[in-house]
C-alpha cells in the first residue's frame, strides 16, 4: 500500500516507500504526511478471489465474507450493520468537508489550534471546527486528492438474505432510501447477476442504463 500511494506524495525517496512513508508520518513539519482514507469511494462484502486481479487504488474497503458458511445470515448482519455502516460514516465525513471545507472541514492545518480534544480554530479565533483539513483533501492548492462519491456497497450474497437484513435493519435501510449509501448484490443463486437497490425496498437489474461490472463477473465465474 505504501508503495503505490508514495508515487503520489512527491516524496523524497519513492524507492523506499515504507521508509518515506513513516518519515512523513513521524515529520511535525510535515502537513501532507499521508492521506489516510482519502480516495474513498465504495464498500465490497465477498471473497477476497473476488477483486484479487482488479487494482482498486485504493479506492475501496474490502470485507472477506463466504455466504457459503453463513447459513443463517447472522455474520453478514454484523457486517452490514458494524463495518458498512462505519464505512459511510467515513466516506461522509470526506464527502462533507469535501463540498464545503469552510464549513463542515477545518481548513488549513497549517493555522490550526486545538480546543479541548473535541475540534479546532483557525489562528486565535473563529469557530469552532471539527471536520478534515483541506490537507487531508486536496494534493495542493489546486489539485484535488479525494472526490465526494457517496459510498457504493457491492455485497456477494442471496438478495433474499440481504432483504431480510434489511427488513430487521430499520436504520439500514433508511441510509439505502435516502440515497446515503448505493447498494448492488452480486446474487450467487441467479448466476452472480447484479441487481440494484432502489429506493423503497425494490431492485433493478444492472443492464438497462448500467452495466454491471465486466471484470467482477469474469473472477466470479
Amino acid at each position: 500500500a505504501a508503495a503505490e500511494r508514495v508515487g503520489a506524495l512527491n516524496a523524497d525517496r519513492p524507492d523506499a516507500p515504507v521508509q518515506e512513508t513513516r518519515r512523513r508520518a513521524a515529520d511535525w513539519a510535515e502537513t501532507r504526511p499521508e492521506w489516510g482514507l482519502a480516495g474513498n469511494a465504495g464498500f465490497i462484502v465477498g471473497p477476497r478471489a473476488l477483486t484479487a486481479h482488479l487494482n482498486l487504488d485504493g479506492r475501496c474497503f474490502l470485507h472477506s465474507y463466504d455466504w457459503r458458511t453463513d447459513e443463517d445470515g447472522t455474520a453478514l448482519e454484523n457486517i452490514m450493520t458494524g463495518p458498512v455502516v462505519v464505512g459511510e460514516w467515513i466516506n461522509m465525513q470526506y464527502y462533507f468537508s469535501t463540498i464545503d471545507n469552510g464549513v463542515y472541514g477545518s481548513g488549513s492545518k497549517v493555522t490550526h489550534n486545538v480546543v479541548g480534544k473535541i475540534g479546532v480554530v483557525q489562528g486565535n479565533g473563529g469557530d469552532l471546527m471539527s471536520g478534515l483539513p483541506l490537507q487531508s483533501l486536496r494534493a495542493d492548492d489546486v489539485r484535488v486528492q479525494h472526490r465526494p462519491l457517496r459510498l457504493f456497497t457491492v455485497i456477494q450474497a442471496p438478495v433474499g438474505r440481504v432483504e431480510a437484513i434489511l427488513d430487521r435493519q430499520d436504520t439500514l435501510a433508511q441510509l439505502l432510501d435516502h440515497e446515503w449509501i448505493a447498494l448492488a448484490v452480486m446474487d450467487p443463486e441467479q448466476d452472480d447477476r447484479f441487481l440494484r437497490y432502489q429506493p423503497g425496498g425494490t431492485w433493478a437489474e444492472t443492464g438497462s442504463g448500467e452495466e454491471a461490472p465486466p471484470q467482477m463477473t469474469a473472477a466470479a465465474a
